[in-house]
């Protein structure tokens, strides 16, 4: 079975996803030097907002070979698979002309229904947890929470780090959009 990047990309989504924790990473919760006490989270997936409505001071960037989204939105960050990448994905899982109806063949429809399933997911940071949003050597550095987004660094895109796949116009842009964001 080939794989092409747009399915290893939803697929890896998958994974981090299912992956995520949500909990205080210290085992004694009276200590936290956090000093934004009980905001633990390193985003959240929710479920895909089709229009993606822009307000003022909104923005959507869609890195350098149109397979991921990053928006400002509001008060939040949003992360996900563009339209294009979604169309390519949905077509090369859909299952309907599947003939083997062996165990493999199982296997197959399984592993296409659960990436399709997460095309309809966004990934989610609220701008309040963004501690610091820059752009530095050739990629977008945000630290949310006091660590870089799970997520965000561990997906790679054409060989690069999803963070270092948008154009630096673009990029300075977003950060520009995400530090006045947090400003108000």
């Amino acid at each position: 079975m080939r794989r092409s990047a747009p399915v290893v990309l939803a697929a890896t989504l998958v994974v981090l996803l299912a992956c995520g924790r949500k909990d205080n990473p210290n085992p004694d919760p009276g200590i936290n030097p956090d000093p934004n006490p009980g905001a633990t989270s390193q985003g959240s997936a929710t479920k895909r907002d089709s229009a993606l409505t822009l307000g003022p001071g909104d923005m959507k960037i869609t890195n350098e070979d149109s397979s991921v989204d990053m928006a400002v939105v509001g008060q939040k960050i949003v992360v996900r698979l563009s339209d294009k990448t979604m169309a390519k994905v949905r077509k090369e899982t859909d299952t309907t002309a599947l003939k083997d109806s062996g165990f493999g063949g199982s296997i197959e429809r399984f592993v296409k229904k659960t990436v399709q399933s997460t095309l309809g997911q966004q990934f989610e940071y609220p701008i309040a947890d963004v501690r610091d949003a820059r752009y530095e050597n050739g990629a977008i550095v945000l630290d949310v929470n006091g660590r870089e987004p799970r997520l965000l660094a561990n997906t790679k895109v054409g060989g690069k780090k999803l963070l270092e796949s948008f154009r630096p116009d673009d990029a300075q842009r977003f950060v520009a959009a995400v530090n006045a964001k947090k400003a108000r």
